[in-house]
Order: structure tokens, then C-alpha cells, then sequence
């Protein structure tokens, strides 16, 4: 047995009915609420994108395992799941899952190591996928409720204070949708009051 269940959950964590399992297994009411929004949220992502029937599985996966870390004892999650899932033979996914949500700048805040040093950054669709996870991620609140990313980051800074890691990663990111018209728009189209 290995943690969330057994061996073959963890084979088959590249599927999103069995990535569903280990999230719902590892992770405790509140976590698994927001990861269960984030799932819902990389849904409409998918649909928007038009992804294809792999890449849609693919980050579905994603979304319900990037914080299967929680789940896994002490330490920086996006690491605790990613080398569980590398452990699994899924190192495409383990690498997405290592680098949502800015962890490798956040690693830099906390002064541990590149991340990339032991997770290369993804690259060509797996970077797309990463790019969709974050915009899910981005857009759902705590209680797997969605929400603009402007209340993400009050609701972060309300809880954490300014100077945590985790605020100042979001403050970053929610700057950066300035930039992004691309990405900014899917922010919009799957916000809170939009139909999808």
C-alpha cells in the first residue's frame, strides 16, 4: 500500500477517475472542496480551448492532483506530489503538478533550490496544460467556490498577510493577466456571473 490507497491508484493517477480517487483519499474536506472546484473549473477550460480528448484527461488529472501534496506528510506540497506521481511513472504530470500556481517562484521565496533542478519546467503542450491549471487554480477560492482573481488574492492576503510567499506568488500573477490578453480573457469567460 502507498499513501491514498494502493499501488495501482497511483499506476493509473494519470486518469482522471483515478486521479479523482487519490485526491478524494489524500485530501481533507476543505482541500479536497477547492480541488474539486479547480476540476470543475479546468472542465470549462477544456470546453473553451476545445482541448482535445487526451489533453482534456490530461489536465483534468492535473487539476485533481496538483495538491495531492497536502495529503502526503510535512513539507512544500508541489514537491510531495510530484514525486509521488514521478515514483508512479507519470513524470509528464509530475512536472506539471511540481510547477502550478508560480511553486517555483514561491521554492525561490522560501530559499529552497530551483525547483527546475529537480522538475524541468514543462514544455510545448505540457506547458499549455500547466498555463490551463493555473487559470483553474487562479479562479477558485478555498472552499472550491469560483472567484475573479481579484478576490482570490484579497481573500489569500486577508488570511495570510501581505508578505507570505503565497500572496506575494498570486500578487505576480494576477499582474502578469495585464499582459496576457490571451489568458486574461479565459479569466473572464469562466469568472464568477459567466455562463460556460
Amino acid at each position: 500500500m502507498s499513501p491514498g490507497g494502493s499501488t495501482e491508484r497511483w499506476r493509473r493517477a494519470g486518469e482522471p477517475v483515478a486521479a479523482h480517487d487519490l485526491a478524494h483519499a489524500l485530501l481533507g474536506p476543505r482541500r479536497y472542496a477547492h480541488t474539486r472546484g479547480v476540476a470543475q473549473q479546468a472542465a470549462r477550460l477544456a470546453r473553451l480551448t476545445r482541448l482535445d480528448r487526451a489533453g482534456r484527461a490530461r489536465l483534468l488529472a492535473a487539476a485533481w492532483l496538483h495538491d495531492v501534496g497536502y495529503g502526503l506528510g510535512g513539507g512544500f506540497h508541489p514537491l510531495l506530489g510530484a514525486r509521488a506521481l514521478r515514483r508512479a511513472g507519470h513524470e509528464d504530470l509530475a512536472r506539471i503538478v511540481a510547477h502550478h500556481s508560480g511553486a517555483a517562484v514561491r521554492a525561490a521565496l522560501l530559499g529552497m533550490p530551483p525547483l527546475a533542478a529537480e522538475f524541468p519546467t514543462p514544455q510545448g503542450p505540457d506547458r499549455r496544460l500547466l498555463g490551463l491549471l493555473d487559470v483553474a487554480d487562479l479562479t477558485t477560492g478555498p472552499e472550491g467556490d469560483r472567484m475573479t482573481p481579484a478576490a482570490r488574492l484579497r481573500d489569500l492576503a486577508s488570511r495570510r498577510g501581505a508578505g507570505d510567499p503565497r500572496v506575494r506568488v498570486l500578487v505576480a500573477a494576477v499582474a502578469a493577466l495585464a499582459e496576457d490578453p490571451p489568458t486574461r480573457e479565459l479569466v473572464e469567460r469562466i469568472s464568477p456571473g459567466v455562463a460556460v
